[in-house]
């Protein structure tokens, strides 16, 4: 419309656009620059709000998932949803908010002024630039596959680096560099290969809306000029109409370029609601009651478990710890023990049997209350990173500076924290890497002392540290135990002795029963055992 205006006064020789012609170009083009900031900025905030709303609901959804399904996936398959599936999936919120804000209302307006100008050929330009739509929707489709695969790969990647680099240690210790460099070349090439066959499928829908565009134009000079010749049309008339497909033609081209963009949105939204749909199976059932707790006895009574996949990991399982007794599990590797640990907090469900905390079925008290009454320290120490109060109150978040500091005492932890550079307030650094493995587990046992826990799990935890330390660690774990019903796993036969009572398992079975020297006496698989960590020490 304003190209027709200022034709107008051009062809009646009016003196005035001189200054109108620059004056309405330039209101026009500042109300465009203002809209595109505030619409940009606007579309920005949005897909940043989205991309914020998501991640906290995929977390919250997948820290209350089943244990099974956590273990189940790659830690950097799953730190990929959160950082490439999110960031893609807001690039596509702001591309085709922007674009479909900014091109739709273009192609409205354009499409109005050229029914103004002349109906026949505005006709005519409708009819010709719908004919892109199957190409490009076929396109689209083929776009959202490839992305799918794309995040998907892009999973892969991020579980190759977190693992590779986690690795380097032994990477360089074997002198594995060439050979970790092969296994990144090889996941490279795939990433490549992906992501060049998504390219491929982008590129062609610009080719499309473009030719579909020439013609459009082609056709409209053709038409237009007939039309002009016949009297139909006047040149003020062409010159608006022109000047109206001009603006039509890339802000389509740009809304066909759109629906490759939503395909791909489409394929991240699709794997981030795959989460948000989870149901987690390992739930309170409708009649769960809080657990009644009567001095912590635990029962396996012909306990069997199989994972997921149907391999058997127990085999009619009885085991029995009255309350205030310790309990050790031994037996080679893969013979069950972490198992029937992971049980009693209800990480999973039996398959068979019942397992009973003071006489109760697990499965009928509520997760949280069965939880509550335990404690877990495990050789896999974890830390964050964070001050080591922090760590330590974790084990209960509303304790007090003196409840932490007795607890850290108890676990003989206090003075080499006070050697620390801050004391309490020293970041632990990421994973607790400013620690040694001793430093590291003491924190843990202060953790598990906070909590105050009738129910202690121990998990072969002085099994990675060295002689000095496992003295010192092992005092603090006796002093927890005290009172407290203990099952533990150990892989240093000596930590078990004075044990009420050791079970020796084997293949997900229960082979011998006893005492130390009961066992002992028996002369069969703890016997062996034994002799075997005796020659190894030798």
């Amino acid at each position: 419309m304003a190209i027709k205006y200022i034709s107008d006064l051009i062809q009646v020789r009016s003196k005035d656009v001189i200054w109108l012609a620059p004056a309405l170009v330039g209101i026009i083009v500042c109300i465009r620059s203002l809209s595109l900031y505030y619409q940009g900025l606007a579309t920005n905030r949005l897909a940043l709000s989205v991309m914020r709303d998501l991640q906290t609901a995929m977390y919250a959804r997948l820290i209350k998932a089943d244990f099974a399904r956590l273990q189940g996936e790659a830690v950097g398959t799953l730190i990929s949803r959160f950082t490439n599936d999110i960031t893609m999936l807001r690039e596509s919120l702001v591309r085709a908010a922007n674009n479909l804000m900014r091109d739709s209302f273009t192609v409205i307006a354009s499409v109005a002024v050229m029914i103004y100008l002349d109906w026949v050929l505005a006709l005519m330009v409708l009819v010709i630039f719908p004919l892109a739509g199957q190409p490009v929707l076929k396109i689209g489709k083929a776009i959202r596959k490839r992305s799918t695969a794309m995040q998907t790969q892009m999973g892969d990647v991020t579980s190759f680096l977190e693992e590779s680099f986690s690795a380097t240690r032994m990477v360089k210790t074997f002198a594995l560099e060439d050979y970790a460099e092969a296994r990144a070349k090889t996941t490279f090439w795939e990433r490549f290969k992906i992501t060049l066959s998504m390219v491929a499928e982008r590129a062609k829908i610009e080719p499309v809306m473009e030719l579909v565009g020439g013609l459009a134009i082609g056709a409209v000079f053709a038409v237009a000029g007939w039309r002009a010749a016949s009297g139909a049309s006047d040149l003020t008339d062409l010159l608006g109409f022109i000047g109206a497909i001009m603006a039509l033609s890339p802000a389509a081209r740009a809304l066909g370029s759109l629906s490759g963009v939503i395909q791909e949105g489409l394929s991240v939204l699709d794997r981030v609601f795959s989460i948000l749909d989870e149901t987690p199976k390992l739930v309170d059932q409708p009649n769960a009651k809080p657990l009644t707790f009567k001095g912590g006895h635990i029962r396996f009574d012909a306990v069997s478990f199989a994972y997921s996949d149907g391999s058997p990991a127990l085999k009619s399982v009885t085991i029995e710890a009255e309350p205030g007794q310790t309990i050790a599990l031994v037996g080679p590797s893969g013979s069950g023990k972490t198992t029937v640990l992971n049980l009693i907090p209800r990480l999973y469900d039996v398959s068979d049997g019942v397992l009973s905390v003071d006489g109760q079925d697990v499965r009928t008290v509520t997760l949280s209350s069965l939880r509550a009454r335990m404690a877990l320290v495990s050789q896999d120490i974890t830390l964050f990173d964070d001050t080591v109060r922090a760590n330590i109150a974790l084990g209960r978040l509303d304790a007090d500076e003196a409840a932490i500091v007795a607890a850290a005492k108890a676990a003989d932890a206090h003075d080499f924290i006070m050697t620390l550079p801050q004391g309490y307030d020293t970041p632990v650094g990421p994973k607790g890497s400013s620690l040694s493995g001793g430093q590291r587990q003491r924190l843990s046992i202060a953790r598990a002392i906070l909590k105050d826990a009738p129910i202690l799990l121990l998990d072969e935890a002085t099994s990675a540290l060295d002689a000095q330390s496992e003295a010192r660690v092992q005092a603090a774990l006796d002093r927890l135990a005290q009172g407290r019903t203990s099952l533990i796993i150990a892989h240093r036969l000596s930590t078990v002795r004075h044990a009420d009572q050791i079970y020796v398992m084997s293949e997900g079975e229960v082979r011998e029963r006893g005492t130390h020297e009961t066992l002992l006496a028996q002369g069969g698989l703890y016997a062996d055992l034994v002799k075997l960590q005796l020659r190894e020490t030798r």
